[in-house]
């Protein structure tokens, strides 16, 4: 389901310390609502990560996504958070700009595909870990509801309690 996409590039000469600034800013905003708002739009992103390496003189950009290449970039193209990446990028040698056309080939010709790409979920897409932790948090509430250790005392319902599969939910639930 998640596919990675690294990306290589030259930094401008004397840019690395606005190119810094830019990314100190990203991180600043990474509870910016408007930010988060736009990563649920997109929905597919696992996560992203800037570098600057090689003495202040190559970036590397890192992520983790769902779907195809094609949506990926053209999703990032139509919100805020494509003007985060024009703004970081704009300190690379020869970015074109997120909504330039030839910014897909551009990207390519930057790429690096990773030789290994390992997943602790590769099955589970952003939307069903997201739709997993609204159940969690949800079946934590009940847990703690007078109603369902009412329920549990009940002895009417001690055949559903005694099947394997609620008792690995009592178990998860309690890890």
């Amino acid at each position: 389901m998640s596919n990675e996409f690294t990306v290589f590039t030259k930094i401008k000469s004397g840019h690395a310390d606005a190119m810094r600034d830019d990314l100190a800013m990203l991180a600043d905003a990474s509870n910016d609502v408007r930010v988060h708002a736009a990563l649920r739009q997109i929905g597919t992103l696992h996560d992203a990560r800037h570098v600057i390496f090689d003495h202040d003189t190559r970036h590397m950009f890192a992520s983790v996504f769902d779907g195809s290449w094609d949506a990926y970039i053209d999703d990032f193209a139509k919100t805020e958070v494509g003007d985060r990446f024009d703004k970081v990028f704009s300190h690379t040698e020869g970015f074109p700009g997120i909504k330039d056309p030839g910014v897909k080939d551009w990207f390519v010709a930057h790429q690096e595909p990773a030789r290994v790409f390992v997943s602790s979920y590769p099955e589970l897409t952003v939307q069903q870990v997201w739709k997993d932790q609204r159940v969690s948090e949800a079946f934590q509430e009940v847990l703690d509801t007078p109603e369902f250790r009412a329920a549990l005392e009940n002895p009417a319902n001690a055949k559903l309690m005694a099947t394997p599969a609620f008792q690995k939910l009592l178990e998860e639930a309690s890890a």
